[in-house]
């Protein structure tokens, strides 16, 4: 298993894996969505994981700073592993990069966002040492 940055010609493999992770097909068409954007960002990252060559796997996450804290904060923005690589490590090597990458970067926190039916997905966070933390809320404009 590999853990690197994406990479453009990662771009369709990356898709579907996204489709897979909201469980329909959202992500097909291509240029829909700001992948080249982050890419290129000194402030938003891609890792993904590799498997024979394959994709299995990919976390993003993204660095900002804000009042309150005299360092930059990072916030996981999203972490996916097929499912039949769960289980095997494959998300925790991917959280261990964003963590390594944040640390790098003099980041003070890292934040991660879960949606209420991810269950095992917190018990997850939870066992690489992450505490619950307040409620999240967004508003589509």
């Amino acid at each position: 298993m590999t853990i690197r940055l994406a990479e453009e010609k990662d771009y369709e493999e990356i898709m579907n894996l996204y489709n897979n992770f909201v469980g329909e097909d959202r992500y097909s068409k291509r240029d829909n969505d700001s992948f080249k954007i982050v890419l290129k960002s000194p402030t938003n990252f891609i890792f993904v994981a590799e498997d024979e060559g394959r994709l299995v796997g990919f976390s993003t996450f993204s660095v900002r700073n804000v009042v309150r804290y005299p360092k930059p904060i990072a916030e996981l923005d999203e972490l996916f592993v097929g499912i039949a690589f769960r289980k095997h490590g494959v998300g925790k090597q991917l959280m261990e990069a964003v963590e390594s990458k944040a640390k790098e970067l003099g980041c003070y926190r890292l934040y991660i966002e879960s949606a209420y039916k991810h269950e095992p997905a917190h018990k997850f966070y939870e066992d690489l040492g992450y505490e619950k933390y307040g409620y999240h809320f967004y508003k589509t404009l």
